[in-house]
């Protein structure tokens, strides 16, 4: 029977299409994808914004108050996103308002990039890939006083985070109560670079706190401190640089700058623009400074010095900072005005460098003034003496202690008063000095002594053409007080002093004074001058009578006469005891008129000296000694109060001139020259120079015949 071809198969056929699993769980995970997206807007993202605000609350003990205006993730990228950040500070419901102070912060957007979600799950150490925090605006009332201080990577839940960049932009803060505020930082921009918080990133030494790098810059600042307020318009700091800039530094006190001293110190200081290179930021985290070069453009600073000596800068920072080094220090076309001196000193264009200055830890043994060596530059510069009566000023200074040089050019001492107004203003008579020091040099200076021991240490002190001037108005009263200008006074300065050796070259002394009897004032030069000392000290292992103060000096008296003098003296003797040895060359006496008629009423007619020499011993008791004059043809002239001959002092000059004057000395050639005696007594209230010139006039008297007694008494007149 055959079989029906309904029944046998159909070989081509395809075979049935397979099961579509694969689109199905695709369909399945967009689905899940989807829900999941929804469940993290709508679930996850404002339990998180939920759970950081009762978080801040728990841990504050419900002092700190956060609101979060917007939270989203972004978990495809491992990211986060939050909005307009509030924390506020609440009413103190429990004893942690010391360790968590009032505090308003409003935080415009943080964006974080880069979680590890996976470390973070299991609580290990967290990367971030990056942290941005914008618009920042917060007031700190007070800093936190924790009593035990935790650092920061022991209060975290993990075992640390590590972000490899985090920045705040448009930040603004200030700190302190009350309407104004201790601290307020302007526009600022704040960058940090490897941030590692954890128990590593705290122990590397290499860091700034946790970071690796960091930059800022703020526009502008302002910081009140005691009694002063600080403003700062720009500053910027990079640590990969290793540089600091400040633009604009004001420093002002809340009591102006003036001579009336308070318990604080008052400082007024501008500096246009301050750059520190070279800063070890890490370091500086650890309290300890140090950099290359500090430079500081054109300051101006002016102070007044506080009624107690402040404390030594060491002292100051020895609290904050272990160590404090910097290379080099730079000042370049400066101002100075120190107040509250007596001399009340002023500077201008002021140059400083100083190498190697170390403050702490603390050699002041080997530093001046904290620095290895200094150099100073100075312009102008002005101070008062024996206030307000002298006016000290100099064109400029240049100083190196590296050298041991110091020089000084256009020195220049003028009085505040003309003549009789300051003996008026004194009370009674006074010097009444002008000096003018084109040039004064000091060489083998020793800065250190100067700057430790307060010790005046030096080779050689040069002056260059000095030219003084010195007046006096005999109508008041002698100075009641005793001279200071002796060489026992010298000798008890109250500090020590020793400079090998003195040199005054090419000077010139101009003398004035006006007697009681006639306005026109007696007139003296010396000219010419050259003084050389060695040995001005008053140290007690160098100045002694077997090795004392020696010197001479010579010139020209009314540039005709040559003078010659010999001084040793020793400083440390209490009575003053000193001796000279002189000699005056040849000359006409009457170059003596111009001193002699106007305060004296003697007039020399006639008369000329071959040669004059003295020795003189001199002390508080006065002065002795013997003078040796070679003169002939001595003739005097006695005046009125004109200055004229009337007939009557034409009779006592014939008397004076005929018994008492010897005109030839000696009377005869061959015979013996007849020394005068010098005998003065000392007035303790005039200066050494006067004593000397006491015991030369009486030694000239003398000489010429006038008796001892009468010698000594005519001396000894004012």
């Amino acid at each position: 029977m055959p079989v029906s071809d309904t029944y046998l198969p159909d070989v081509t056929t395809p075979p049935a299409p397979p099961r579509r699993w694969g689109r199905g769980l695709l369909l399945l995970l967009v689905l899940l994808g989807g829900l999941l997206g929804v469940g993290l807007t709508f679930f996850l993202d404002p339990w998180l914004r939920r759970t950081l605000e009762q978080q801040v609350a728990t841990s504050s003990h419900g002092r700190y108050h956060l609101h979060i205006t917007e939270l989203r993730t972004h978990l495809w990228r491992r990211g986060l996103t939050l909005r307009g950040l509030q924390l506020s500070t609440l009413p103190a419901t429990s004893s942690d308002t010391a360790t968590l102070p009032h505090l308003r912060l409003t935080l415009g957007r943080v964006q974080v990039n880069g979680i590890g979600l996976l470390a973070l799950l299991r609580r290990q150490e967290v990367p971030v890939d990056s942290i941005t925090l914008d618009s920042l605006r917060v007031h700190l009332a007070a800093l936190p006083r924790p009593a035990t201080p935790q650092p920061l990577h022991k209060q975290l839940p993990l075992e640390g985070v590590r972000v490899g960049s985090m920045a705040l932009r448009h930040a603004r803060a200030t700190y302190g109560p009350g309407p104004q505020p201790s601290l307020q930082l302007g526009q600022t921009a704040l960058v940090l670079q490897d941030v590692w918080i954890s128990a590593a990133g705290a122990a590397d030494s290499a860091r700034i706190g946790y970071a690796a790098g960091v930059a800022m810059q703020i526009r502008g600042a302002a910081l009140q401190v005691p009694g002063h307020t600080v403003k700062v318009v720009g500053a910027a700091f990079s640590s990969g640089s290793r540089r600091l800039q400040l633009d604009s530094v004001l420093l002002r006190p809340q009591q102006p700058i003036s001579n009336v001293r308070s318990q604080a110190m008052r400082v007024s200081l501008a500096v246009p623009r301050l750059e520190l290179a070279g800063l070890d930021a890490a370091r500086l985290s650890r309290g300890r400074f140090r950099a290359d070069t500090l430079r500081v453009s054109r300051p101006r600073l002016a102070l007044t010095l506080p009624s107690q000596p402040p404390p030594a800068l060491a002292e100051v920072l020895r609290p904050y900072l272990a160590e404090c080094r910097l290379q080099h220090l730079a000042v370049a076309e400066g101002q100075l005005r120190v107040a509250g001196l007596e001399v009340e000193p002023a500077f201008s264009n002021v140059t400083v460098a100083a190498t190697q200055v170390q403050v702490l830890p603390l050699r002041a043994a080997q530093n001046i003034f904290y620095a290895q060596a200094w150099r100073l530059q100075t312009g102008r510069a002005t101070a008062t003496l024996d206030a307000p009566y002298y006016h000290l000023s100099w064109q400029s200074l240049q100083a190196d202690s590296q050298t041991g040089k110091a020089q000084f050019r256009q020195v220049l001492l003028v009085p505040t008063l003309r003549v009789e107004a300051l003996a008026r203003a004194k009370g009674h008579q006074a010097a009444h000095i002008t000096a003018r020091l084109p040039e004064v040099r000091l060489t083998g200076l020793d800065f250190r002594a100067a700057a430790n021991r307060q010790e005046l240490q030096a080779h050689d002190l040069l002056i260059l053409r000095p030219q003084v001037s010195t007046r006096s108005d005999g109508r008041f009263t002698s100075n009641p007080r005793v001279s200071t200008v002796t060489p026992e006074a010298l000798g008890r300065l109250p500090f020590r002093f020793q400079i090998a050796r003195v040199r005054l070259q090419e000077g010139t002394v101009h003398l004035s004074y006006r007697s009681p009897r006639e306005p026109e004032p007696g007139l003296m030069t010396i000219d010419r001058l050259q003084v050389r000392l060695r040995n001005l000290t008053n140290h007690p292992r160098r100045m002694s009578a077997a090795t004392p103060l020696t010197g001479e000096a010579t010139g020209w008296l009314q540039n005709q006469c040559g003078v010659r003098l010999q001084l040793r003296a020793n400083l440390l003797d209490a009575t003053g005891r000193h001796t000279l040895v002189g000699a005056f060359g040849p000359a006409s006496l009457s170059i003596l008129n111009p001193m002699l008629v106007p305060t004296r009423g003697i007039g020399i007619r006639s008369g000329e000296v071959h040669s004059i020499r003295f020795q003189m011993q001199l002390d508080q008791a006065g002065a002795r000694g013997r003078m040796w004059g070679r003169y002939a043809n001595l003739k005097l002239q006695l005046l009125n109060q004109q200055e004229r001959p009337g007939l009557f002092h034409r009779l006592q000059t014939s008397v004076v001139n005929g018994v008492f004057i010897r005109d030839h000395n000696p009377r005869k050639p061959g015979q013996p020259l007849q020394p005068g005696s010098m005998t003065s007594t000392r007035e303790r209230r005039y200066s050494v120079f006067s004593l000397w010139r006491q015991g030369i006039v009486s030694g000239l008297l003398n000489s010429a015949g006038v008796p001892a007694a009468l010698a000594k008494k005519l001396s000894e007149a004012e």
